[in-house]
């Protein structure tokens, strides 16, 4: 498979410099007039439109130079050469750190990745600089968000010739040593491919698995919230009708502010109580649905790896059940990135009614799939 970037970034370089330019002549024709504080900030204005012109040269630069990446059954090559599989050690799309936490602790959407090649010792990709992140050498290949056939093709084309090599998770991840076929996979972390062809889980009854439910009664907290918003409902109407048949009447002064909270806490007690967080672990995979959220399911050919850890970039110790998923596949759950990687962050287990089961129940059932973390 043939991958270019002249076109995404012909049009990237055309966009900038276009907008860059009209931008510019906006803030001349303010600066002229202008006098005082408006004229510095027209001169800001002009800077910053400048700043985009000579982005877009860049890129403009950039397309017009020969770019060549070819991958298929031979291994990965460029213009100036290539490396077989033989001589390639892993290969990852590597996530950049910049995401952002919205209000649902949620990591936004990271931009596309990176594609990174692990040579071998003694090997590399010419024309390319060689750095080292955790002890390995790497190369960074190619941004795929320049890629003019797309980051899916690019997994797509992964997925089909690098097999185990592409890497799903992190390199320091060690696969749990479980009874069974042996397992074929490559000195990376790659997408699982077992001997026998179905998931070591699949050996247990169909329809066998564990669900596990909240620590809390979600149920409590609701008969508790409608307790407030009817007490403050009838202290409201105290207001209007002469007084509380009950307790101090200053007490009715605190009415509207019961009555609201009381209903707002309620409406999201009944969302909760509705869907109450619950994990299910099974031979199919593992179903996760979080507080007044759907139920997402993820299937085992779906992930790459399963552990039992810290969450990452955090401080707290408690553990929290973590999820790579295979390269191509997301989910609507909370994620994080580790070193890279894509981690679908499910539940802490704390939160979990008998979560001592958790860990074990997932190393069965994930079988190869499960890993140690470091």
């Amino acid at each position: 498979m043939e991958f270019t970037r002249t076109g995404r970034l012909r049009a990237s370089g055309r966009r900038w410099t276009g907008w860059g330019l009209a931008v510019e002549a906006g803030a001349v024709v303010w600066a002229v007039p202008a006098d005082g504080q408006g004229r510095e900030s027209a001169c800001i204005l002009a800077a910053l439109a400048a700043l985009a012109v000579l982005a877009g040269v860049r890129d403009l630069r950039r397309a017009d130079r020969p770019f060549g990446l070819r991958i298929d059954e031979h291994g990965v090559a460029l213009a100036e050469g290539g490396l077989g599989w033989g001589q390639i050690e892993g290969v990852a799309l590597y996530y950049a750190p910049a995401g952002q936490v919205d209000s649902d602790d949620r990591t936004t959407a990271p931009a596309p990745p990176h594609l990174h090649v692990f040579p071998a010792e003694g090997a590399q990709l010419p024309g390319l600089r060689v750095s080292v992140r955790n002890g390995r050498r790497v190369q960074d290949v190619a941004d795929s968000a320049e890629l003019d056939q797309g980051t899916d093709e690019l997994i797509r084309t992964l997925t089909r010739y690098a097999g185990p090599r592409l890497e799903g998770a992190p390199h320091g991840l060690r696969r749990a040593a479980a009874p069974g076929p042996v397992t074929l996979q490559g000195p990376g972390f790659g997408p699982l491919t077992d001997a026998a062809g179905t998931p070591r889980a699949a050996k247990a009854p169909v329809g066998a698995g564990r669900t596990f439910t909240a620590r809390r009664n979600s149920g409590l907290r609701l008969v508790f919230a409608l307790a407030l918003a009817v007490a403050g409902t009838a202290a409201t109407i105290s207001l209007f009708t002469g007084g509380l048949p009950w307790g101090p009447e200053p007490l009715s002064a605190f009415g509207p502010l019961g009555a609201m909270l009381g209903w707002s806490l309620s409406v999201g007690a009944f969302r909760t109580w509705r869907r109450p967080l619950r994990l299910r672990i099974g031979s199919d995979g593992i179903a996760v649905q979080n507080f007044a959220a759907p139920e997402v399911m993820i299937r085992w050919d779906q992930a790459v790896a399963v552990a039992v850890g810290r969450r990452p970039g955090a401080v707290e110790k408690h553990p929290w059940l973590l999820l790579w998923p295979v390269p191509g596949h997301s989910f609507d759950l909370p994620h994080d990135l580790t070193d890279g990687h894509q981690v679908y962050t499910l539940v802490e287990l704390r939160r979990l009614r008998d979560s001592e089961h958790v860990e074990p129940t997932a190393r069965y059932f994930a079988g190869s799939r499960y890993a140690e973390t470091a």
